[in-house]
């Protein structure tokens, strides 16, 4: 492997060559001053000033959000403090305890899609994926698959796991005396069953092994050994 020179070698190969080149041609008058009779100090100085220290070019800014009311519920600072976590899965545990604190504040669980949270988050399906398996994992949520009639995944039933909440918990919500039950009449329409997502995975994977196993071909019989 060849050994490269030092950088005081480059700059006194570059003030001889400099230096021999005026002595041959001339110098211009308004040429800068010659670099050999600049320090090497100051030459390093005068590069990073010239490349390392450019200005920024500014984002354009986004609009800001209207004001909706929503907020989001206390949580536990291990959340924060988790290191297995990355920024993007902990906006997404913010994110699903917002939805669930509005829908469903006693049964810490709520029906959502990812393509809610693609657009809450503005990210990628495959991005948000990886939020709900790193929270998954690491404890803080638990997913569910919604299997609606059709034999299709109607959406998630993401439940929030104790780790994630704080030791007081929420406070419960007041309901008015005199406010009316919630209606009864849909509870049929929208039937659904929950299946594990580890169960979901292995029944979408039944067809390509279904259709895999067509394509072998059957064993030669072993001729009969007398």
């Amino acid at each position: 492997m060849p050994i490269l020179p030092a950088e005081n070698q480059i700059m006194e190969e570059a003030r001889r060559r400099l230096a021999a080149r005026i002595a041959r041609d001339g110098r211009r008058h308004d040429e800068a001053p010659c670099p050999a009779a600049i320090p090497a100090d100051e030459a390093r100085r005068l590069r990073s000033l010239r490349c390392c220290h450019l200005p920024a070019e500014l984002k354009p800014r986004q609009p800001s959000p209207r004001p909706s009311g929503a907020y989001i519920p206390e949580l536990a600072a291990s959340l924060e403090d988790d290191r297995n976590l990355t920024d993007g899965a902990r906006r997404c545990a913010r994110k699903l305890a917002e939805y669930v604190y509005r829908r469903n504040r006693a049964g810490r669980s709520a029906a959502i899609t990812v393509t809610y949270l693609m657009k809450g988050l503005r990210k990628s399906r495959r991005t948000v994926q990886r939020y709900l398996r790193e929270l998954e994992g690491a404890g803080y949520i638990g997913v569910n698959v919604m299997h609606a009639r059709t034999r299709m995944c109607a959406g998630l039933l993401v439940e929030l796991l104790a780790p994630l909440f704080p030791r007081h918990g929420w406070p419960q919500k007041l309901i008015k005396p005199d406010a009316p039950n919630l209606s009864q009449n849909d509870r049929f329409k929208y039937k659904t069953r929950l299946i594990p997502r580890e169960s979901w995975a292995a029944k979408c994977c039944e067809a390509i092994w279904q259709r895999y196993t067509k394509t072998l071909l059957p064993l030669s019989s072993f001729p009969a050994t007398v």
